[in-house]
C-alpha cells in the first residue's frame, strides 16, 4: 500500500494547473464536437471512484469537467496536503481517478484523432462567448472596474457570486446547461445575460431582482416553473415561447398586458397580483383554464 507522502507527491503533480488545463482542454474538445458517447466512455473509465453518465444530449458533462476544472486545482492541492497531515490514506485514495485520465491526450487519440493543442500553463479557465475557453491568467475584474456606478449584476455574474462568492472566478457557462433548478432571488440582477445557457432548467426563481428584459429566457423551452415576482417588468412577450411553462409568478411588477400568456397551452397557474392587468385579460386567461391570483 502506498504511504500517504508517496501518493500525495504523485497526486500533487497530477493536480497541477498544467495537467488540469491539459485534461480540461481535451474534454472540452470532445464536448464542442458533440462526441457525447465518447465522453461517456471516458467517464466510465473513472467509475470506480466517481459515477458519472454523459447523456446522448451532453447532459452530465459538467460533472466530469468539474472534477478537472483548473480553478479547482488549489482546492485539491490544499486538500491533499491536509490529508497527508492527518495520515488519512483512505480518503487520499479517492483522488486517484485522475491517474486514469491524466494521459488524456493518448486516450483522446485512441478515441478520435485530434489536432495538436497548445497547453501552455499561462492560460487558465474562462467562460467565453462560445460557453467555454481559456484566458491569460489575470484575476482582475475589469468588468466592474469599467463601471462608473453599480447598476446591478448580470445573470452570469450573480451565478458567479452564488457559486464562488465573487465575480473574479470564471464560471463555465456549460455548467448552466446541467442545472435543473436555478435559485437567484434577491441577487440584484438587472440583466439576464447568461440565462440563455440554462437549456435544461425546469424551475427558475428570479424574484426580487431588477429585471426589465426577459429576452434571454425565450429559448428556455423546458421551463415549467418561473418566479419573476418583484422585478421591473412591463413587457413579457418572451414568455410566449415557453410552451412547457405550467406556473408563473409575475406579482409586483409593472405589467399591463398578459396576452403572451394566452399562447401557453400548458399553463396552469399565474400570480398577477400587484400589476395593472385589465380585468378582461384576467377573465380570458381564466377561461383558458388557468388558475389566476390577482
Amino acid at each position: 500500500m502506498h504511504q500517504p507522502e508517496s501518493l500525495a507527491t504523485r497526486l500533487l503533480e497530477a493536480y497541477s494547473d498544467t495537467n488540469l488545463n491539459k485534461i480540461a482542454r481535451n474534454l472540452i474538445r470532445l464536448y464542442k464536437e458533440k462526441e457525447f458517447e465518447k465522453l461517456n466512455i471516458i467517464s466510465g473509465m473513472i467509475s470506480e471512484w466517481v459515477e458519472i453518465t454523459i447523456e446522448p444530449d451532453g447532459k452530465g458533462f459538467s460533472k466530469i469537467i468539474s472534477l478537472y476544472h483548473p480553478d479547482r486545482g488549489e482546492f485539491y492541492r490544499d486538500k491533499i496536503a491536509e490529508l497527508v497531515r492527518l495520515n488519512n490514506l483512505a480518503t487520499l485514495e479517492k483522488f486517484r481517478h485522475i491517474f486514469v485520465i491524466q494521459d488524456i491526450e493518448e486516450i483522446a487519440a485512441n478515441i478520435e484523432s485530434f489536432e495538436d493543442i497548445d497547453y501552455h500553463p499561462e492560460y487558465v479557465w474562462d467562460a467565453g462567448s462560445a460557453g467555454f475557453g481559456f484566458h491569460r491568467n489575470n484575476r482582475k475584474n475589469t468588468r466592474h472596474k469599467q463601471r462608473e456606478r453599480f447598476d446591478g449584476y448580470t445573470f452570469y455574474e450573480a451565478m458567479q457570486i452564488r457559486q464562488y462568492g465573487d465575480t473574479d472566478t470564471s464560471f463555465p457557462t456549460y455548467y448552466l446547461e446541467d442545472m435543473d433548478e436555478v435559485e437567484l432571488s434577491e441577487s440584484e440582477i438587472s440583466d439576464l445575460d447568461g440565462a440563455e445557457f440554462c437549456v435544461h432548467t425546469i424551475s427558475m426563481d428570479l424574484s426580487g431582482n431588477l429585471i426589465a428584459d426577459l429576452s434571454p429566457l425565450s429559448s428556455l423551452h423546458g421551463l415549467q416553473e418561473l418566479n419573476l415576482s418583484g422585478n421591473k417588468l412591463s413587457y413579457i412577450d418572451a414568455l410566449s415561447n415557453l410552451q412547457q411553462l405550467r406556473s408563473v409568478d409575475l406579482s409586483n411588477n409593472e405589467i399591463d398586458d398578459i396576452s403572451p400568456l394566452f399562447e401557453l397551452a400548458a399553463l396552469e397557474y399565474a400570480d398577477l397580483t400587484g400589476n395593472r392587468v385589465p380585468q378582461a385579460q384576467i377573465r380570458e386567461l381564466r377561461d383558458l383554464g388557468v388558475s389566476v391570483d390577482c
